[in-house]
């Protein structure tokens, strides 16, 4: 569902992430920081570390 070019996109309301797909190929998740709801953007490649880059949590991500 999240690699169909017409339902990937902006999250809807109320929706904590979203897919995008730039290049084309390549899909990535991009959800709010826990901390301090910074918009963290992830590659779609299973399980995954990201750093905020503005608060600098770590988040384990399965993505």
């Amino acid at each position: 569902h999240a690699e169909d070019p017409h339902a990937a996109g902006a999250a809807a309301a109320g929706d904590p992430y979203s897919f995008t797909a730039q290049p084309p190929g390549q899909l990535r998740v991009s959800f709010p920081c826990p901390t301090c709801h910074q918009r963290i953007r992830v590659p779609v490649r299973g399980r995954v570390r990201a750093r905020c880059g503005l608060c600098r949590t770590v988040l384990e991500c399965d993505t």
